[in-house]
Formats: C-alpha cells, structure tokens, sequence
C-alpha cells in the first residue's frame, strides 16, 4: 500500500505542475478551483470561468465513475486496474488536447475551446485517482491534495502523548507528501522540455499499476486456490 499510494502521488503531482505550467491553473486543487470561480463572479474580466467549471465538472464526474467501478462485484485488482486504464486514457487526451494540431483546429471549428477540454480530461483523471485512494479499506488516502493529509498528521502527533501514534498511518502520510512534492519537481521539468507530451509519463505510470495489480491479483487467487486445494486433499 505505501508503494502504492507513493507512486499515485508522484502521478498527481506531476499531473498538477504540469496543468499549472501548460493551462496556468491546478486540476488537483478544487479549493483553489472554487475561490477563483467565486472571485470570477465578481471580477468576471479576471478569471476564466469556463475552465475552472470544467476542472469542477471533471474531477466530480472522475470520482463519480470512480464511485461507480469500484462498487462493482468484479475482482478488487481487476476494479483497480479499470479505474487506472481509464485515467491513462484521459491523461492521453489531454495530451492530445494539448499538442494535438489536427484536434485542436476541429475543436476550434466546432467552437470548443481547447484549454477547457484538457482541464476537463486533466480533472477527471486525477478526480478518478482520488476517488480509488480514498476508497481504500481501513485507511483513505488522498493523493492530489493535501490539507486533509497535513491535518490528519497534525492530529496525530497532537495526539501521540494520550493516545499514542500509528507509525503506519504517519509513514503512508508522510510518503504521499513528499512523493507528490517529488511529482511537482518532475512534472514542471520534463513539462519545461516536452510540453503536454510530458502527460505521456503519468499515463504509462498509470498503465504499470493497473498491470501490477492484475498479476498481484491472479497471484493471490492462484495461491487461494493451492491452498482450497491442499486442505481437501489434507
């Protein structure tokens, strides 16, 4: 689980520097996202409200489908794999959006414009991400931001004297802070070199961990059934 969560943080802090440094505003953050939306209203001339509704709309229609997969009855690595192919998916027509000529000149015929397509895509990827974490069974974790994270370790060393620490609980805490921090220094790096190809890094990241959690997931069925097997020839 600490790899786990490790390696989605770096995803959605990459993800993040590089929406900051292509689209110039965060697809994580929805704090963020929400006071500008609410100073737009009143300085309507100073923010862009149109992509700052998409990245509302996508990152709750991301932990929607996300809500929607992971309640299914199909195997948990199997539920966790799907969740990661699509936010590769959607991390792949971001990139698209963002490079992409041929698609850009379309959406522009159509009157669409591009930069609230990628915030949308950006969004629900990260919004599907933090959907699966939060998910996870006796610990949620978020992994695209972090005031709930800071806080929860704030109470927990607060509270270490009277009810003691989960040296656990700190340490998956700790990791997905410093590994998103780690993502924010890679993604505005290789974002400065490749642009919004640099989206190509989190969505292959992604389509590792949907592997690795299909074989972990065969693995683990396969030793059940050597085990079911054993106890019946026992």
């Amino acid at each position: 689980m600490l790899g786990y969560c490790a390696a989605l943080a770096l995803t959605a802090g990459f993800v993040n520097a590089v929406a900051l440094l292509i689209l110039a505003v965060p697809v994580g953050n929805l704090t963020g996202v929400t006071t500008q939306l609410g100073m737009d209203a009143a300085d309507p001339w100073r923010y862009e409200s149109h992509v700052l509704a998409a990245i509302l709309a996508g990152f709750l229609l991301g932990a929607a489908v996300a809500g929607a997969l992971l309640a299914s009855t199909a195997p948990r690595g199997a539920r966790h794999a799907t969740v990661l192919v699509i936010e590769a998916v959607l991390l792949l027509l971001a990139t698209v959006g963002v490079e992409g000529g041929a698609v850009k000149a379309q959406m522009v015929g159509l009157g669409i414009e591009d930069t609230a397509v990628q915030a949308l895509f950006a969004a629900a990827a990260l919004g599907l991400q933090n959907g699966l974490t939060s998910s996870f069974r006796g610990m949620a974790v978020r992994t695209t931001h972090f005031t709930g994270t800071v806080t929860d370790l704030g109470l927990m060393l607060g509270r270490r004297r009277r009810h003691g620490i989960d040296n656990w609980k700190v340490a998956i805490l700790t990791v997905t802070l410093l590994l998103f921090l780690a993502g924010g220094v890679a993604g505005i790096m290789v974002g400065a070199r490749l642009g919004g190809y640099a989206l190509l890094v989190p969505a292959s990241i992604c389509v590792a961990l949907a592997a690795a959690n299909v074989l972990h997931s065969r693995e683990r069925r396969n030793q059940r059934e050597l085990a079911t097997a054993e106890a019946m020839h026992a």
